[in-house]
């Protein structure tokens, strides 16, 4: 049996008159999530309306097309080693857009034991504050974890760079980084530039 959710993304006028089909283990009807919408799969927030379990033949929808539910609404902090770490995943950008899932987590300290390595993190990078190194490193892996006392300040300027804010690509600037390396550290968190309806 396959679980499957419909959506209704109640946030986008353009979306919010239907219910589109997911798939989407242990949902509950009324629950909040955020699922990949559009060509770029830019992650919105939507209400489960409906849950259904049925074989693949029985689907509600092709299959073969439907997306992921990418994780419950606020669904952003995992213990690891007995370290508390965040998930930059499912942070508001704009005012319909959340970034991305399995990019960039944050620690204080760094987890012992390999249960982070389940979630896909490839490379810790540590750091006492910002620099140009360090963010070309977290450009260089499919899932970072950022350690240290600047691991905060650094994963601040990543969601400021993903909003778009005044002084953040000026700060990345400051440390170095060249435009396409600044493009390249919001797409980490946004995915790629276009529009998705």
């Amino acid at each position: 049996m396959i679980a499957f959710a419909a959506l209704r993304f109640t946030e986008d006028e353009n979306l919010r008159d239907r219910v589109y089909w997911y798939l989407g283990e242990g949902l509950k009807e009324g629950e909040r999530v955020l699922a990949p919408v559009g060509p770029h799969d830019r992650l919105q927030r939507a209400r489960v309306e409906r849950t259904l379990l049925a074989e693949a033949e029985n689907a509600p929808y092709d299959i073969r097309l439907m997306k992921k539910v990418a994780a419950r609404d606020g669904a952003r902090v995992l213990a690891a080693g007995g370290v508390r770490c965040v998930e930059l995943g499912g942070v508001r950008y704009d005012d319909r857009h959340y970034t991305r899932f399995g990019r960039v987590l944050y620690a204080e300290e760094e987890p012992e034991g390999e249960e982070l390595a389940a979630y896909g993190v490839k490379r810790t990078v540590r750091t006492d504050r910002p620099d140009g190194e360090t963010m070309r490193r977290i450009l260089g892996a499919p899932c970072v974890l950022v350690t240290g006392a600047g691991a905060a300040e650094v994963c601040s300027l990543l969601l400021a760079l993903a909003r778009r804010e005044e002084d953040a690509a000026e700060r990345a600037r400051a440390l170095g980084l060249e435009e396409k390396e600044i493009e390249g550290l919001r797409q980490r968190l946004i995915g790629p530039q276009g529009r998705d309806q």
